[in-house]
């Protein structure tokens, strides 16, 4: 797989777009993005046009790899070469091999406990420079996107979408995978603002600024704007199963898993046999 440092300085002193899944892009413009330079975050290309993608989880986020999904040869992917190996059948991975960006995440020794997000690819010195094909990786894939975007030469970066909190009980724009492991989502959520909060601090002293836009025109009462915002471009309010998504650990006892597994296909959310076994030609089968 190529290395995600040919990516580096491609769009050097530009405005690169960091678009993130949060309830807040389900009412964010589409046509705002026209002609601009985005970074989508996992399943980002299923709410906005997206130049580029960034996952951990290429077999849970992006559409080559799964079941109905329309593909997106359009998006140039980076995706993390670890699960890349470890999780795609060898077709996939061939696909991957032949089409992505790789990087690496592993820098340290993990010092966390298992339901705490690894601190291997929590290396600040990655963050102050471009370090080969190395991304700081801790909490959430929008500081990895913020440190791709910096390395690719942006002036700006923009994170759109990385809302942090959940916006009426909503957690994302649209249904998708969820992982809180085991810990309710507000503990996860002050962990991805302190990892972007420190991620936008070294990147000030880097001379990159990092500063986040939203469609609201108040910050005093975000759920009560998007309860608006909903309604004047009619969408939903809250998403069936939304709840059930979010709030459903993962790492729990196999009987409970068989039984979220249930709800999720009731529900009609997706779940492990919604994953696409193979792709032939970029199309998914």
């Amino acid at each position: 797989m190529k290395g995600v440092s040919e990516l580096y300085d491609r769009h050097a002193g530009s405005d690169i777009y960091v678009v993130g899944t949060g309830a807040s892009m389900r009412v964010f413009p589409r046509s705002y993005f026209e002609g601009r330079i985005t970074i989508g975050l996992n399943m980002a290309w299923r709410q906005v046009p997206v130049t580029y993608g960034i996952t951990i989880h290429p077999d849970l986020n992006i559409p080559e790899f799964l079941v109905g999904a329309t593909p997106h040869p359009e998006i140039i992917w980076v995706a993390g070469r670890r699960k890349c190996e470890g999780l795609l059948t060898a077709e996939q991975l061939q696909y991957a091999c032949n089409n992505f960006f790789g990087f690496e995440y592993d820098g340290q020794r993990n010092t966390q406990p298992p339901h705490e997000p690894s601190d291997a690819g929590r290396v600040i010195s990655w963050l102050e420079r471009p370090h080969g094909n190395q991304l700081y990786v801790w909490s959430s894939i929008a500081q990895t996107g913020v440190n791709l975007a910096a390395n690719m030469g942006a002036k700006n970066v923009i994170v759109v979408g990385c809302d942090n909190c959940a916006l009426s009980g909503n957690h994302h724009a649209h249904i998708q995978h969820t992982r809180w492991k085991g810990v309710v989502p507000e503990h996860r959520y002050q962990q991805y603002e302190e990892g972007l909060s420190e991620v936008r601090s070294v990147m000030r002293r880097r001379g990159v600024n990092v500063v986040s836009l939203t469609p609201f025109v108040s910050l005093r009462d975000p759920d009560g704007d998007f309860g608006r915002m909903c309604a004047e471009v009619m969408a939903p309010l809250r998403l069936a199963g939304e709840d059930v998504a979010a709030m459903v650990p993962t790492d729990i006892p196999s009987r409970w898993k068989r039984l979220a597994h249930r709800i999720r296909r009731l529900a009609g959310l997706p779940t492990t046999e919604h994953l696409n076994p193979s792709v032939q030609g970029g199309q998914a089968k």
